[in-house]
């Protein structure tokens, strides 16, 4: 039986394996109840399409005073008045007419460089003979101005120069990049058990300000493009494992 590839069912997955737990924000199926559930309890929130790609349909909730909630959509702002009329809005302008299939997340706080949020991808691979998986590359994508998803990114960098960068304190960054190969190792060997045809993963993880590492999703069919940005030789190398 085939095993669905969307955002909800490989949360859950991960979440089997106890060495993940800790690295996986709450995440729950979208419902109305879950909705202000973990509004309330997390004050910001994501939602994401469940089978959504490079950030499309992704907004960010937060909770105001006086029951005013914030909806931050790309690089666009909508201050709406409580609950019903959020509810409402979502509906009309962000769900399909068909029940929608979305996640509801914890949001990261992410750790900033100049004030723009980033994230990592990490790429994990095997060939195809082999069970050995391998992080052929790794890459900071920082997001463009008023932005909360990387998706839109300014810029691409190496996870090293971003962490420099960054609000996050130096002594961390080694330990950080270790921890990264670690994370994403572990997530490729989890998810391989539903999923034993898949040859390739591109992970992405987040740091939040105190240096913590996140899983934000495990994509199936990652995009390579943004490796030729590095000059690094990552992409040659990740070229030559989809080879075989």
């Amino acid at each position: 039986m085939r095993v669905s590839y969307g955002k909800h069912t490989k949360h859950k997955l991960m979440s089997l394996d106890e060495r993940l737990l800790g690295y996986l924000p709450e995440t729950q199926y979208f419902t109305e109840e879950t909705l202000w559930e973990m509004l309330e309890k997390h004050n910001q929130i994501i939602l994401k399409p469940c089978f959504g790609y490079q950030g499309l349909g992704v907004v960010q909730l937060s909770a105001l005073e006086n029951d005013h909630i914030e909806l931050h959509k790309e690089y666009k702002k909508n201050i709406l008045n409580g609950k019903e009329d959020t509810y409402s809005y979502l509906k009309e302008n962000h769900f399909s007419r068909k029940r929608p299939r979305y996640i509801v997340q914890k949001k990261i706080p992410l750790a900033t460089i100049n004030n723009n949020p980033f994230d990592m991808r990490v790429m994990v691979q095997r060939k195809r003979k082999s069970s050995d998986w391998v992080v052929t590359g790794k890459l900071a994508k920082v997001a463009a101005n008023n932005y909360v998803i990387t998706n839109a990114a300014k810029a691409i960098l190496s996870v090293e120069e971003a962490m420099q960068r960054s609000t996050l304190n130096n002594e961390q960054t080694n330990n950080i990049v270790t921890e990264l190969d670690q994370v994403s190792l572990i997530v490729a060997e989890q998810l391989a058990k539903s999923y034993p045809n898949i040859r390739a993963y591109g992970i992405d993880l987040g740091i939040d300000r105190e240096g913590k590492i996140w899983i934000i999703e495990a994509n199936l069919s990652p995009s390579i493009f943004m490796f030729k940005l590095l000059k690094d030789g990552s992409y040659k190398t990740i070229r030559w494992y989809q080879k075989g």
